[in-house]
């Protein structure tokens, strides 16, 4: 029924502006820079238009972006998905909306997607360098700024635009949504828009576990991860042993000494009983003379059992359902615009995993609600940006409640763009948030907690001649963390937090860069950014079962901050057509935050894991190569490749890090390369993209060796037919239809990307 109300209301009122289908694409995106509210002057912003987001759109803001160098999608099942930039993702990778932070269970929990309505956005801005100095410590590793437009920045063309969008597809449900623009009276402009997503469970090419998952050479920790019951047995070649003890013999039945018939057989000719020493009986079962390589057990392994039961070709529990309404209105002056707006959002999707619950083996569901109201005014040199967003997050066992974080928000942002002073120009502003956050449910992982942070920054640009940029920037932030213990909190055995004690941190941040023009048609530049971060509630407080990553998380409130200095050096040309850019970076971690490893599992398949702090480098490279031309009146095209590669290096010397992580963190980015093609020719388009992912070199363990998952190549192509009122595509992902599955996935055994996808889709201009 809402479909059809969705789409009848469209058509009534005429209306939108350019929205397109959700599908899980693998295409190549376009970095321009467009005019519009929420511009920044930073120039490591690459933007992401309208235009391409219709191309390009998929489920997850992760997946979306995942086809620009350097950003790859953190991928937790199909239905979540954060950008993960240069390999750092979570707490380290902002996500805003209009310059303001948005809901950050996102970051503390890669189960949760991104609450956003990605048909109403008018571009994104990613910050693939450091973006603290202008959004603070949690853009340690860049930001994703979603511009969207439910409060109208200036007054449309016409009285009322908009359009209506429906798609269908074999293998990713269906989507319908509309947006709607309009003017009222003189000095008004009002939004309003919604959209609606299905897909039932999702096909794959295969298994959706990995091979390792049924070899019966599989560790004990990788049985859990993917989700896997070894039968086994041990036996023991008793013929090995001379020697049957003596001690053990006279000690078998004392619970204080807990001996068993393994602990018999000996080496030793002789044993120590109340400070004697005695002769030890032979073992009859003795056969001298074998080779001294001959193993002193043999395991026998009588099965392999999953969790849960699974079906070849289908990823269990990837069902995903979400509505999402947008609506806003502005009053809009010569030099002024004040503006209010309302985004609500509701999600229902499974995580394809699963964990005990009460008597047996549960599928594990995510339910979000988020409401929020928006504040926006702004002037030639004066933005003001407000947020108050409530927020509902559970985490199920099947339809049972496990987990639920109620969290309320206050951000507030103000930006002043001083008029340019002969060679220099800049922003400054201050920017605060509040939130609040409690909780109920058996497995919570949190306590009830309270968090603020208050920042001041300047950002200065400095031009010489038009040739000669430099930029330096300094801000200065303090954030302070509470824990509320009780309300039904029960933390676990494990480090749990600590003694939930209260934090305050002092965090300053600052860069400098200097880029050269040469000749109108390149560059070379240079960077140093200096970032610090607080840690956030969970690296300090956590303390249970974590329902949905299957793990038991637990914090640590004794953490220290987290300190990056970054180098960067990058060159480019851009000359008739041709694009070629190059970048290298270096970044120091001291007081790295990671989940590690204690090498212990707890019933119902969960992992201990704890937050810990060691030193680490990450290092990469980036490179881009694109030419566009045009071929007689009405032809139009480009070809364009990139390539990455990102190292993420154990500089520790912690041995407790060496023996868990090893010399690399495990599940980061693979390299890879890219090579897209488009061609536009009268009313048609048709773009097709191949993305090779290669096999990971750079391995670090999960207390044993972590092991490669194989290489994979991703096909996808689209076709649309334009006209006035009309436009008409047809779309496919995956079109070789291989097993994929992204090393950097904490899912890798459990899920691979999704199979082979044809989508059909139509959207109506008014």
């Amino acid at each position: 029924m809402l479909t059809v109300t969705l789409i009848s209301i469209a058509f009534h009122a005429y209306a939108q502006q350019d929205h397109t289908p959700d599908t899980l694409k693998k295409v190549d995106l376009s970095e321009v820079t467009i005019s519009g509210k929420g511009n920044n002057p930073d120039p490591n912003a690459k933007t992401i238009t309208s235009k391409d987001l219709e191309l390009y759109q998929a489920a997850t803001l992760g997946e979306t972006l995942s086809h620009m160098a350097g950003v790859q999608n953190s991928y937790f099942g199909p239905n979540s998905g954060a950008p993960v930039i240069r390999s750092l993702s979570g707490n380290r990778v902002r996500t805003l909306s209009n310059g303001v932070a948005l809901s950050e269970l996102s970051g503390i929990s890669p189960s949760l997607n991104v609450s956003t309505d990605m048909a109403n956005l008018l571009g994104i801005d990613v910050y693939k360098s450091s973006a603290s100095i202008l959004y603070g410590g949690k853009a340690i590793g860049g930001a994703v700024n979603l511009k969207d437009n439910s409060i109208p920045a200036s007054r449309f063309s016409k009285q009322l635009t908009g359009s209506v969008t429906a798609e269908g597809s074999t293998n990713n449900g269906y989507k319908q949504g509309f947006d709607l623009n309009g003017n009222m009276a003189k000095h008004w402009a009002w939004h309003f828009g919604a959209m609606n997503r299905w897909n039932g469970n999702i096909r794959i090419p295969g298994n959706t576990k990995a091979p390792i998952a049924y070899d019966p050479k599989i560790d004990d920790l990788t049985q859990t991860m993917a989700q896997v019951r070894v039968d086994k047995e041990t036996i023991r070649n008793l013929s090995l042993y001379p020697y049957i003890s003596q001690f053990v013999l006279d000690n078998m039945g004392n619970p204080a000494w807990d001996l068993t018939e393994a602990d018999l057989y000996t080496f030793q000719s002789t044993s120590t009983i109340d400070g004697e020493i005695v002769q030890n009986p032979k073992n009859d079962k003795y056969i001298p003379g074998q080779d001294p390589n001959t193993p002193l057990s043999t395991t026998v392994v009588k099965g392999i059992y999953d969790y849960a039961p699974v079906k070849r070709g289908v990823m269990p529990n990837s069902h995903a359902h979400s509505i999402a309404t947008n609506a806003g209105a502005t009053y809009i002056r010569d030099k002024f615009y004040a503006g209010i707006g309302y985004r609500a959002s509701y999600s229902y999707y499974g995580i394809p995993g699963f964990a005990w619950y009460e008597s047996g083996y549960q599928p594990i569901n995510i339910r979000s609600q988020s409401n929020s109201i928006l504040l926006e005014s702004g002037t030639s040199s004066l933005q003001f940006n407000y947020l108050f967003q409530l927020t509902n997050d559970e985490e199920l066992s099947g339809s049972y409640e496990s987990n639920r974080f109620n969290t309320n928000r206050h951000v507030a942002r103000l930006e002043w763009k001083q008029k340019p002073i002969k060679l220099l120009k800049g922003t400054s502003g201050i920017d605060l948030s509040a939130v609040n956050m409690s909780g109920r449910g058996a497995q919570r992982y949190l306590p009830d907690n309270k968090s603020q942070d208050y920042g001041a920054f300047s950002l200065q640009h400095i031009t010489i001649a038009n040739q000669i940029h430099a930029d330096l920037g300094y801000r200065h932030d303090i954030a302070l963390r509470r824990a509320i213990p009780g309300n039904g909190y029960k933390p676990s055995r494990g480090l749990a937090g600590g003694k939930l004690s209260p934090r305050n941190f002092y965090l300053n941040h600052f860069n400098t860069a200097l880029q050269w023009d040469l000749f109108n048609i390149a560059y070379v530049k240079a960077s140093y950014v200096h970032a610090e971060r607080a840690p956030d509630i969970n690296e300090l407080y956590a303390g249970n079962d974590h329902y949905t990553i299957m793990i038991e998380e637990n914090g640590d409130d004794k953490l220290h901050k987290e300190r990056s200095k970054t180098t960067e050096f990058g060159a480019g040309i851009d000359y008739r057509g041709l694009h070629f850019l190059v970048n290298r970076y270096h970044t120091i971690f001291n007081n790295y935050m990671y989940l590690a490893h204690t090498g212990i599992s707890r019933s119902g398949g969960f992992l201990v894991k704890e937050w810990r702090q060691s030193d680490t480098k990450i290092t990469g490279w980036e490179a881009e190569l694109g030419y566009k031309s045009t071929f007689g009146k009405y032809c139009n095209w480009e070809l364009s490749s990139f390539f990455d590669l990102v190292k993420n290096s154990n500089v520790s010397n912690d041995p407790l890090r060496q023996w868990a992580e090893g010399d690399y963190m495990p599940n980061m980015p693979t390299s890879r390369y890219n090579i897209t093609g488009k061609i536009n020719y009268q009313k048609i388009e048709m773009n097709v993209l191949f993305d090779r992912y290669l096999e990971q070199q750079y391995l670090g363990k999960n207390i044993n060796p972590e092991p490669p998952m194989p290489a994979y190549s991703m096909l996808g192509a689209r076709v649309t037919y334009r006209r006035k009122t009309t436009s008409y595509y047809l779309s496919g992902n995956n079109l070789l239809n291989v097993e994929a599955r992204p090393q950097n996935s904490y899912l890798k055994y459990l899920a691979p990307l999704p199979g082979i996808n044809i989508a059909l889709g139509i959207k109506v201009f008014i």
